[in-house]
């Protein structure tokens, strides 16, 4: 079950304000995501000539352009907008030969109603800006969208291959960045589409490799083809190859160690990918199959011997003679491979329509990303308390199965061991406290229907209690709401059980006599007047209503309202976050984002800001100090990134940094869990998946 919004509060200690520096970055063992690009391709090369790569991500027509700082992370540079209106793919080369990267664009561009397809020319201008651009029609071909930079007329001149519906069209350079007219080189009974270039058979011409998209209006097409090149711009026959069908993207590359080009292709519609083993004479053998899941692919070698990389991204090793293992799983998105650091070693760079990404290198085939644990089923919200006594966190989530425990190894590169689960059906987003008083963490699981109790063994097992029927659903927060030092629990159903002390409750009687006619979404308890009594806070995203709940210590609540600008609110988060010793409240929005409202320490909230985000997805929050400066820092787990806002004091925050996290992150969470002394104030970022398991986001922090 996804999580889309975590129920419970989280309550910090008043943390020191910050001094007028910026805080220092947090530095995590994963990967690092660059968000707001909403990127359809990305490229590496140095646009500024300082000797370090930077990152080219195109937004339709605009460039981004993102500086390397030469140790695998880059800052902001400038965008420009070229000419192109809608942009397929692009290569960055240099076109002239006066050192500084180009550009070239495989696409279209609109003038009034008319469509064009072909290519574009962007001449950089050496400082990470480029020049708007010249187009280059292809005829009135259509479905231009990928394209291939090489000599093919071996005048020493950059041209341009791109494929279209009516097969492969050349444009050959004149040295100046300008190109000639588009000529169809070569005529194919199906339109073209991904293309990769390397010479095959050793004469020193480019070949290409083609694939044609299955489906043909004539019934043809499928496979793809290889071409090889006869030097002067135009090529031989085509060879066909009709295996797999529906083929992916060509990757090329040597496929043993030290053997000659070949091609991997992957089946768009299965995990199989196709090997074809060149003999350095324009033939090839197989095809061998792999299964590697993903669609876009690529061929890398590390220390000589070749691996194949797919979209996911899965990395299947091979022994350099043509047999690959299975493949190793890194929960990121597609990507291709370049050395971000100067130390030989092969980075990998990905997009997605959130973010761009990289994954650094460690050597020797691993790469710098979080530490995955597979939970069978998934993970979808998490709960965390040393469960079996040993005084390390552990870890309870909900999936399909029920709920999964995840015990603490306070170890690096291992930092759960999978426990005993407990079989639940429809369990929810749980959560976690002592019910009975023995000193011993217990679960709260709501079903949808039902709140089910829990009680902690001390080793890490547990032994239902109670079921407590709770028609209304929805989300559930722990608090001693009548003040008798049993734990209680509350539900944005607009119900309200009182604990008997054993793990069992009363029959939940509703906490406000008119709620919405929608009910509320999502609930957060804390002491927000300081009396010591928990209140509530919940939100009512249908109207953009903020409902808080004071405690009358008499077994009711005294509401107010707060409506504002529209925003969708959704998960609400409670902590100090101006050390004035009052609780203030994080509130995330329904389409991203969060907003401040700062507590007055009578109950009252006021709205300070709104912390935009890039992406444009529900998130889930935690409130932790993840620098070690001492000031409270906030995270939304927002699609697969972990937005970090560092704290600056006072409960102002800097622009987001991205870290990544798994495919699908549910929830995201705070723990020690690599044996660093908890008074480090250096928490792990950990995020229950969906798609099968845990992410730990190690906190490297000097």
């Amino acid at each position: 079950m996804k999580r889309l919004t975590a129920p419970t509060a989280c309550l910090l200690a008043s943390l020191a304000l910050a001094s007028a520096a910026a805080p220092p970055a947090p530095t995590f063992l994963a990967r690092r995501d660059y968000t707001g690009l909403h990127s359809g391709w990305v490229q590496v090369a140095d646009t500024n000539g300082d000797g370090i790569p930077d990152l080219i991500a195109s937004l339709q027509g605009y460039m981004q352009v993102l500086f390397g700082n030469g140790n695998g992370t880059f800052s902001p540079g400038p965008s420009t907008l070229t000419v192109m209106g809608y942009v397929g793919s692009f290569v960055a080369a240099d076109l002239t030969g006066d050192g500084m990267i180009d550009l070239v664009m495989a696409g279209q561009i609109t003038e009034g109603p008319v469509v064009q397809c072909g290519v574009g020319v962007s001449l950089g201008n050496g400082d990470g800006t480029f020049q708007t651009g010249a187009f280059y029609a292809a005829g009135t071909d259509t479905e231009v969208s990928y394209l291939a930079v090489g000599d093919f007329n071996r005048d020493g001149i950059p041209d341009v291959a791109a494929t279209g519906a009516s097969g492969v069209w050349l444009f050959t350079g004149n040295g100046d960045g300008t190109l000639n007219p588009g000529v169809l080189a070569v005529s194919l009974p199906a339109a073209a589409g991904r293309i990769a270039s390397a010479d095959f058979n050793g004469d020193g011409n480019l070949d290409l490799v083609v694939t044609l998209p299955a489906g043909g209006p004539d019934g043809t097409g499928g496979g793809f083809v290889v071409l090889l090149g006869n030097g002067n711009g135009t090529f031989q026959a085509p060879q066909a190859f009709s295996q797999p069908k529906d083929a992916g993207p060509p990757a090329v590359g040597s496929l043993t160690k030290g053997g000659y080009p070949s091609i991997a292709v992957n089946n768009s519609n299965t995990t199989d990918i196709y090997l074809y083993f060149g003999n350095g004479a324009g033939g090839f053998s197989g095809p061998k199959r792999t299964d590697l899941p993903g669609y876009n692919i690529a061929i890398g070698a590390a220390n000589g011997v070749p691996y194949v990389v797919s979209n996911g991204v899965y990395i299947a090793p091979s022994n350099g003679k043509g047999a690959f293992g299975k493949p190793v799983y890194y929960p990121i998105e597609a990507g291709g491979g370049a050395d971000l650091r100067g130390d030989g070693l092969t980075d990998i760079v990905t997009n997605s329509y959130d973010a761009v990404s990289v994954l650094l290198s460690e050597g020797k085939g691993k790469y710098e990303d979080g530490e995955w644990t597979a939970v069978t089923g998934g993970a979808g919200c998490g709960a965390a308390a040393d469960y079996n006594g040993y005084g390390r966190p552990d870890l309870a989530v909900n999936n399909a199965q029920g709920i999964s425990i995840l015990l603490g190894t306070g170890e690096a590169a291992t930092p759960f061991n999978l426990g005993t689960p407990v079989a639940l059906a429809n369990a929810g987003c749980l959560v976690t406290g002592d019910l009975n008083g023995d000193g011993i963490p217990d679960l709260l699981v709501p079903t949808g229907t039902s709140v089910v109790a829990y009680l902690g063994n001390g080793d890490g097992t547990f032994t239902l209690k109670s079921t407590t029927a709770t028609p209304t659903g929805g989300y559930v927060v722990l608090a001693d709401f009548n003040n008798d030092g049993t734990l209680d629990f509350a539900t944005s159903g607009n119900l309200l059980a009182l604990g008997n002390g054993d793990g069992t409750f009363q029959t939940p009687a509703p906490f406000i006599p008119s709620p919405p006619t929608q009910g509320f979404t999502f609930i957060a308890a804390g002491d927000l007047n300081g009396d010591g009594w928990p209140d509530v806070v919940l939100t009512y995203p249908f109207n953009d209503y903020i409902y808080v709940l004071i405690n009358n210590q008499q077994g009711g609540f005294s509401q107010s309202v707060l409506p504002h600008e529209p925003f969708s609110p959704a998960q609400i988060v409670l902590a100090d976050l101006n050390a004035d010793g009052n609780l203030d409240a994080v509130i995330g929005g329904l389409s991203g984002g969060a907003e401040i409202w700062l507590g007055n320490g009578e109950g009252g909230l006021t709205y300070k800001e709104v912390l935009i985000s890039p992406i444009d997805a529900q998130n889930t929050i935690v409130v932790a100090d993840v620098n070690g400066d001492g000031i409270p820092d906030i995270c939304l787990m927002e699609g697969a990134t972990a937005g970090i806002f560092l704290g600056e004091g006072h409960a102002a925050f800097a622009p987001q940094i991205g870290v990544g996290a798994g495919p699908s992150p549910g929830d995201i969470l705070v723990e020690n869990l690599h044996g660093q002394l908890p008074t480090a104030g250096l928490p792990d970022i950990v995020a229950p998946d969906t798609s099968g398991g845990v992410m730990v986001l190690l906190n490297k922090t000097k």
